[in-house]
C-alpha cells in the first residue's frame, strides 16, 4: 500500500471517528411554551420558525403558539384537527384531517386552515377517509400517508399538470414509490412490521420511518440502502438533514411509563443526545427550521416545551 493511500485511509478513519464522537448538548433550561392546566400535543414548527401549531387534548383543535413570546391563539376547534397536521411550505395554511359523527359513524374530511381564518375543504366528507396529510415539496397538493391509495388533493385545477418525479409514501402501512407523472408505483421495502411514520429528508435524498415495534429505519429515496438506526418513533429531521430526533417511549401495556428524546446521526447511526428525565415524558419532538431548538410535548403535565440545542 502506498504512503499516499495510507494517509488517505487514516484521514477517513479520523473523520469517521470524529463523526461518531460528535455530541449535541442542551443549552440552558427548557422553555415553557404553554401554561399549566390544559393539555396540548405534538408541536409542529411553522416554516419561518415564528410559531408552532399544536393539537389540543385528544388532538382536538389546532392552536398557534408564537415563538418565543408563547402567546397562544386558536386556529380551529374541530375534532381531530391536531392529529399529524402539516404546515404548507409557504406557511400560509395547515392541512388537517377533521372528523365529525353522524348516527354514531365517524366521517372525515381533508381541510386547509389558513392563518387568516379562512377554511378550504380539499375532499368530500366520507367514512372511508384514512391517513394523515402530507404536503408535496412544491406546495401544489396534499396527499395522505397510511391511506389505502394515493390521492393528490390539488389546491387548484391549474396546478394539476405539475405532478413530476417520484415520491415514497405509506400505503396501508407499507412503503411504496410512486411515479407522479404516469401513476405507476411499486412496493420498495418488504417488512414484516407496519410502518407508522415516514418523513422525507430536507435534501429529498432519503426518508426515515418507524415501525409498530418503535424501531427507526432510514433508506435512500428509492428504498435502497435500508438500514436500522435503533429504537424510536415520531422522527423529525434537522433542517440540514444531518440529524434525526425521535421519541423513545416505554409503556406497561396500557399507559406510557417513560419517554425520552433521542437524536441520531442520520449517516452513521450514532446517538448524539438522549435525555434522562424519569419525571418528564418528552414526546413528539419537532426540530425548528433554524436547527437551534427542539419543541416537544410533556405527556405528564400536558405542556409544550422547547430546548435549545448546540454542538451541530
Amino acid at each position: 500500500m502506498s504512503r499516499k493511500v495510507g494517509i488517505h485511509i487514516l484521514v477517513l478513519l479520523v473523520f469517521s471517528a470524529s463523526l461518531i464522537a460528535q455530541q449535541l448538548t442542551v443549552k440552558g433550561d427548557p422553555v415553557a411554551l404553554s401554561a399549566p392546566g390544559k393539555s396540548f400535543m405534538a408541536p409542529e414548527w411553522s416554516p419561518d420558525g415564528n410559531q408552532l401549531a399544536v393539537g389540543g387534548g385528544n388532538y382536538n383543535g389546532i392552536y398557534l403558539i408564537s415563538f418565543p413570546s408563547a402567546k397562544m391563539s386558536v386556529l380551529s376547534e374541530e375534532i381531530g384537527a391536531g392529529f399529524r397536521m402539516a404546515w404548507s411550505p409557504n406557511g400560509e395554511a395547515i392541512a388537517a384531517r377533521v372528523s365529525s359523527y353522524e348516527n354514531n359513524k365517524k366521517r372525515s374530511q381533508i381541510v386547509l386552515f389558513f392563518l387568516d381564518g379562512t377554511r378550504q375543504a380539499l375532499s368530500e366528507v366520507q367514512q372511508s377517509l384514512q391517513g394523515v396529510p402530507v404536503w408535496s415539496k412544491s406546495g401544489d397538493f396534499v396527499y395522505l400517508n397510511s391511506s389505502e391509495r394515493f390521492q393528490p388533493y390539488m389546491l387548484s385545477a391549474e396546478r394539476a399538470t405539475s405532478l413530476t418525479g417520484e415520491l415514497p409514501y405509506l400505503k396501508t402501512f407499507e412503503i411504496y414509490l410512486r411515479n407522479l407523472e404516469n401513476g405507476s408505483e411499486s412496493k420498495v421495502l418488504n417488512s414484516e412490521e407496519r410502518a407508522l411514520y415516514l418523513e422525507i429528508s430536507p435534501t429529498e435524498t432519503e426518508f426515515v420511518y418507524s415501525t409498530a415495534s418503535e424501531n427507526l429505519w432510514i433508506a435512500d429515496l428509492d428504498g435502497t440502502n435500508n438500514r436500522k438506526l435503533g429504537r424510536g418513533s415520531a422522527p423529525s429531521w434537522s433542517p440540514d438533514g444531518t440529524w434525526i430526533a425521535c421519541m423513545v417511549p416505554e409503556d406497561d401495556g396500557h399507559v406510557i411509563t417513560q419517554s425520552e428524546i433521542q437524536i441520531y446521526h442520520a449517516q452513521n447511526g450514532a446517538v448524539a443526545l438522549r435525555t434522562n428525565t424519569p419525571d418528564i415524558h418528552e414526546m413528539h419532538p419537532a426540530w425548528s427550521p433554524d436547527g437551534n431548538w427542539i419543541a416537544y410535548e410533556n405527556e405528564v403535565d400536558g405542556r409544550i416545551w422547547a430546548v435549545e440545542i448546540e454542538g451541530r
